[in-house]
């Protein structure tokens, strides 16, 4: 049986997710385009009071044909929070860009944030048929024909790994430089619990295609990562599972809870030895060596994906 906080949550959005939909299809018309939702919502998490972390995604000559403010209309009557005005959401992102500028200097932050979000933790809102299209065209980016049964799906690793580094270095510059636009402490715990479970969730998508060829690389990473990732986790761990969901749990019980959600928008970088902050990071170390255990349990010391995290 799942955590009370996390069997609510997800209830919460399943419900709002089939309203989005509904209203959506009742409007738009098309199949050149898909609306999309990262976040709590793409994570199957989210409460009232969680913000919606969507976009679109068509083809570059398509562009000026997606109903952006139609989308904007419809789904910002439906939500309290809107997402951040110039960040990485609510926007019109191309398929060519999402699927195909995978590193090197074209590849930015904010096209790496939403490949890999679309990636690890995205429901469609609007023509499921089509976010699978685009979904399963970056999955064949990642994994070519000359990959080998031996191997793993090694470049995706490896991006995983960048963009969970990437947004852990930027997290620590922003913080140096004083960034007010969010409060620090729910930032520090969402990277510690929410973030971390989504490295996570791509890190052992990547460890199960070990031995297919590439073709059965590609259909079980479209398995897996269509699942949110506490559903991918139950599904590859079973009841092994539940330590570590008993813990993120915790994160989703109390950053929900309105008074310790304001305490916590209170306590700034030099307050980390607040009580109460300090009582929930080291609930995310705790949550850290259940993941490792969780790894280590299931892929034995020649697993390669030991040797792809460490070299």
């Amino acid at each position: 049986m799942l955590p009370a906080t996390i069997a609510t949550n997800q209830d919460y959005s399943a419900r709002r997710l089939a309203e989005m939909r509904a209203a959506l299809a009742t409007r738009l018309q098309g199949d050149t385009f898909c609306v999309v939702v990262t976040g709590s919502y793409g994570r199957h998490e989210a409460s009232d009071q969680s913000d919606l972390d969507y976009f679109i995604i068509g083809r570059e000559a398509e562009r000026d044909q997606a109903p952006h403010q139609e989308v904007a209309d419809i789904l910002g009557k439906m939500v309290t929070k809107k997402p951040a005005v110039n960040g990485p959401f609510s926007s019109y992102v191309t398929a060519e860009e999402l699927v195909n500028r995978i590193g090197l200097d074209g590849d930015t932050n904010s096209i790496t944030t939403r490949r890999l979000l679309f990636l690890l933790e995205c429901e469609w809102l609007y023509n499921e048929a089509g976010k699978r299209k685009f979904f399963d065209d970056l999955i064949a980016n990642y994994v070519t024909t000359s990959v080998t049964r031996d191997s793993i799906a090694r470049f995706l690793v490896n991006d995983v790994i960048r963009y969970y580094r990437t947004i852990s270095v930027d997290f620590e510059i922003k913080t140096r430089e004083g960034d007010a636009s969010k409060a620090w402490a729910p930032r520090r715990l969402k990277l510690v619990f929410s973030r971390k479970m989504l490295y996570f969730g791509g890190i052992i998508a990547a460890a199960e295609t070990a031995g297919r060829d590439y073709a059965g690389k590609r259909e079980k990473l479209s398995e897996l990562l269509q699942l949110p990732p506490i559903t991918r986790l139950q599904t590859v761990f079973g009841e092994k599972s539940l330590p570590a969901l008993d813990l993120y749990d915790r994160f989703l019980r109390e950053l929900s809870d309105p008074d310790v959600r304001a305490r916590l928008d209170g306590v700034g970088p030099h307050d980390r030895n607040n009580v109460q902050l300090r009582s929930l990071l080291d609930a995310g170390k705790d949550f850290s060596r259940e993941l490792i255990k969780l790894l280590n349990d299931r892929y034995g010391p020649d697993h390669p994906i030991h040797e792809a995290l460490l070299m």
